[in-house]
C-alpha cells in the first residue's frame, strides 16, 4: 500500500488565464472621471417634459407653468415668486395656480 501513496500523484487541471487589461494612464483615469462627472451632473439636473393628454388634446406642462408665471407678473409686476402649485382641470382646459401661498389665477389652453 505504501506504494499506491507514493505513486499517488495529485494532478490539478490546468487553468488558463485570461489576457489582462492594461492598466489605465493617469490621464485615461483623468478623462474617465470627468466623464462621470458631467454624466452625474447632467442626471442630477435632469428635468423632464411633462405632457398631459385627455381625450384629443394635449398640454406641455413647461408652457403651462410659464403662462402661469406670465400670467402673474401681469398683475403684479414686482413681485417675485418663490413657490408655485399647477393645478391642471383638463375637462375645463384650464390650470389654476397659487403663487407663495397667497395669490391665484388661472390660465386657460
Amino acid at each position: 500500500m505504501d506504494k499506491d501513496k507514493a505513486t499517488a500523484v495529485t494532478v490539478e487541471p490546468e487553468v488558463k488565464k485570461k489576457a489582462g487589461r492594461k492598466p489605465f494612464t493617469a490621464e485615461e483615469k483623468a478623462a474617465a472621471a470627468k466623464a462621470r462627472a458631467e454624466s452625474k451632473a447632467k442626471a442630477d439636473n435632469l428635468k423632464p417634459t411633462v405632457v398631459v393628454q385627455f381625450r384629443d388634446s394635449e398640454v406641455d406642462l413647461d408652457a403651462l407653468v410659464e403662462a402661469a408665471k406670465a400670467d402673474f407678473h401681469q398683475a403684479k409686476k414686482r413681485t417675485l415668486i418663490t413657490g408655485l402649485k399647477l393645478y391642471v382641470k383638463p375637462e375645463e382646459r384650464t390650470a389654476y395656480y397659487v403663487v407663495n401661498e397667497k395669490y391665484t389665477g388661472s390660465v386657460a389652453y
